[in-house]
């Protein structure tokens, strides 16, 4: 009773023992830091490891790329695009190439520019166009890095370098594993030109226009000099992909615009690139070779719309289906961890897939390979969804991803040693 009775003095007294130059020091806050210091310290020597993991991962995996383009050789359509489509003699520079893609075009196909580039790799020889294969698939996975960042709404993304190589880890994982066809859409070189080729650019279109939807970025430079151009070469690119490009880059400038965020320059590239989408969309599906091509194909013209529909049906359980089930799965992970709706940005993106794929209804033949395209949006829109549900999970970011480099390079094993 009697040091209860002397307790307020005692409080009083520590109040102003400042007054009198003694400093009382609070040492938490010190011990706290030190602490934390200590296990930063800890960490590095396993950060430097995985760092060099993850980095030895992405070159294995580049090396059994580049190895599986080896394994296939030139074939099928290769040895005609190969030729001067116009006498079947040799290719012999880019005016050969042009005038072959002149005929092409009034009586094969509207695919101009695709099957253009495809006669520059063959013109390089077996070798080069492997090595351009794989740095085109590289490009690739690395647009769909920058596009499912931009994409998320999470307002820090780890950039450590083993959460980067995560990230390729994961998204080269993807790509590879929910490929519809992965030896005939990546690996035959008309597969590739056709369907890796063209998503590089059309990708890209795509990451300049979701960044426009984000007040804090500035445009690329040059961006209205390059723009129609790369708007004319997306919607030029196939008859699925290009018209869901120009619908999504549309709705994106009409956004922009209602929302203040286009004025300037930036509304006169938005523009542009819309205009000259949708110019080769048009180009490309009105080609007169695809109607001199229909007269080959009378069994499939006679489907009727639910044949189409049917067979649309079918493909997306046969070709979409791992595609969808990620998707499904990084969509659950984000609603229960990060508890909200996914963004704009992503649900642009998976509209655009969606109408990539309702666009085939219009096709008589529907084949595998035409889904690469979807399945990378989906893909990307995954991404995107797992980077920011994971993005405080630096553990899990740092292990868990890079194995799934390593189940693709696995994958990737196996064509080879086919």
């Amino acid at each position: 009773m009697n040091k209860l009775r002397h307790m307020p003095e005692l409080i009083h007294m520590w109040g102003t023992l400042p007054r009198y130059g003694i400093i009382i020091e609070d040492n938490s806050d010190m011990d706290r830091k030190a602490c934390e210091n200590r296990k930063n310290t800890d960490l590095m020597p396993k950060t430097a490891i995985l760092s060099i993991a993850c980095l030895t991962g992405v070159v294995a995996a580049a090396l059994l790329l580049f190895l599986s383009n080896v394994r296939v050789p030139f074939m099928m359509d290769d040895l005609w695009y190969s030729t001067d489509l116009r006498d079947g003699g040799s290719l012999n520079g880019i005016g050969d190439v042009i005038g072959s893609q002149i005929w092409h075009y009034l009586n094969w196909g509207g695919r101009v520019f695709t099957h253009g580039f495809l006669q520059l790799s063959l013109m390089c020889g077996e070798r080069a166009a492997d090595v351009i294969n794989t740095a085109m698939t590289l490009v690739l996975v690395s647009e769909m890095c920058i596009l499912a960042g931009i994409s998320t709404d999470a307002d820090k993304v780890r950039k450590s370098l083993p959460d980067l190589t995560g990230y390729f880890a994961l998204a080269f994982g993807l790509l590879i594993t929910c490929c519809p066809n992965y030896r005939m859409s990546m690996l035959w070189q008309a597969g590739c030109a056709n369907y890796v080729y063209s998503s590089v650019w059309i990708l890209f279109f795509y990451i300049c226009y979701i960044r426009a939807l984000d007040p804090g970025k500035k445009d690329f430079p040059l961006s209205a000099v390059f723009i129609p151009l790369l708007g004319l070469i997306t919607g030029w690119s196939t008859e699925n992909m290009g018209p869901s490009a120009c619908l999504a880059a549309a709705y994106i400038t009409f956004i922009c615009i209602r929302k203040g965020l286009a004025s300037g320059i930036r509304r006169i590239w938005m523009i542009e690139g819309v205009a000259a989408s949708f110019i080769g969309s048009v180009f490309c599906i009105l080609a007169p070779g695809n109607f001199v091509r229909k007269t080959d194909s009378a069994e499939d013209l006679a489907l009727t719309f639910p044949d189409r529909l049917l067979q649309m049906l079918k493909g997306a359980g046969d070709y979409l289906f791992p595609a969808l089930i990620v998707l499904s799965g990084a969509l659950i992970a984000h609603r229960c961890i990060v508890g909200k709706r996914i963004s704009g940005k992503n649900m642009i993106l998976l509209a655009a897939a969606l109408l990539s794929y309702g666009a085939m209804i219009a096709s008589p033949h529907y084949p595998d390979r035409a889904a690469f395209g979807t399945c990378v949006l989906t893909e990307v829109v995954s991404l995107s969804l797992i980077t920011e549900s994971l993005r405080e999970k630096s553990s899990a970011v740092r292990f868990i991803l890079p194995l799934m480099l390593l189940v693709s390079s696995i994958f990737t094993m196996m064509v080879i040693v086919r």
